[in-house]
């Protein structure tokens, strides 16, 4: 059986414009109720942020216009404008723009701006860095190059007066490279082989398969021989990614911003299947959710998600009316048809 919708548990772990696309979120479906509209008035009272952080996600609905004129919410708006007569109005800073999130065929808001949280790292004989399941940690080599390792990853990372190395054993990383010529920067993933000198770029390993992004500099992808046919090199500009099997290679354009996001904290996505984004929010948390059909599976979805906060998405993609819940344990949780 699917969980309540629950923003005061969400406003607890997540920033104001989270708790505030939640609520709206509730607001746009049929599901809400009396509480609900009880539970927000107490929130949108609370704090000047909370008030901004509504009125940014109003703002960045189209349809919003609807939400406006919802007499409930109305009736909030106004008392809230009355406590606030007689004291000088501030806005404090947008921290970042308003992400909308939208579930092609239903409606979602949601918007994250991660806090700067530092994951531990655990290091071995100084050379072994490896993040747990969720964890994000940076790993500053002293030449100055830094290395992010994202959830669930293993490298390892070696230096000398001739050469800077890094092996990823599985997971995925980001480099900023000192520049430096006379040693350059080698990482090996997968049996590729990608070599830098100053430039900031992405690896990711998993199952076989290895992903290069290229944010800044130039970047040289080195791929052995494979059934007969000789290795390969090929160089990549910024925005380029590249794509390795095992057997071979693809190149093409990408959006830097929406695929290194994790970076910020978040996923973001952008007309992907639901099993696609449900696999890619799998990887920082031990919860697994589960597709109950392929049909599900394949219905597209754009938005920007909180990494390492299952129940978020799952809220809303329940507010919306894309899914629904069930057999949710702190370990496994089932996505059906609503």
């Amino acid at each position: 059986m699917s969980k309540p919708f629950d923003a005061l548990a969400l406003e607890k772990i997540d920033s104001p414009e989270a708790t505030a696309a939640a609520y709206f979120s509730i607001f746009r479906s049929p599901k809400a109720t009396a509480q609900d509209y009880q539970d927000f008035e107490s929130w949108h009272a609370r704090d000047e942020a909370n008030r901004i952080a509504w009125a940014k996600v109003e703002h960045s609905w189209d349809g919003s216009g609807a939400m406006r004129a919802d007499a409930r919410i109305l009736e909030i708006r106004e008392r809230a404008l009355a406590n606030r007569r007689g004291r000088k109005a501030w806005a404090r800073p947008a921290i970042a723009a308003c992400a909308v999130l939208a579930v092609l065929g239903g409606g979602i808001a949601f918007q994250r701006q991660r806090d700067a949280v530092g994951a531990a790292l655990a290091v071995t004989d100084s050379r072994v860095i490896s993040t747990g399941v969720g964890q994000q940690g940076t790993f500053r080599m002293t030449d100055g190059s830094i290395v992010t390792a994202n959830t669930a990853t293993v490298l390892t990372v070696a230096e000398s007066d001739t050469g800077r190395s890094t092996a990823i054993r599985d997971g995925e990383a980001f480099f900023e490279v000192a520049k430096n010529p006379r040693k350059p920067f080698v990482v090996t993933a997968g049996g590729l082989t990608v070599t830098a000198l100053g430039t900031q770029f992405a690896v990711r390993e998993a199952q076989g398969k290895v992903d290069v992004t290229l944010a800044e500099g130039r970047v040289r992808v080195d791929m052995p021989a494979i059934n007969g046919h000789a290795a390969q090199s090929t160089v990549l500009q910024p925005g380029q990614e590249l794509a390795w099997d095992g057997q071979g290679y693809r190149t093409g354009a990408v959006e830097v911003e929406r695929r290194l996001a994790w970076r910020k904290g978040i996923v973001d996505f952008d007309r992907v299947p639901l099993a696609q984004a449900v696999a890619e929010i799998n990887r920082y948390s031990p919860q697994e959710i589960i597709i109950s059909s392929p049909t599900l599976g394949r219905r597209p979805i754009s938005g920007t998600f909180r990494i390492g906060v299952t129940r978020g998405f799952l809220q809303s993609l329940e507010a919306a009316g894309i899914a629904r819940v069930e057999n949710e344990s702190a370990t496994r949780a089932e996505l059906v048809a609503p």
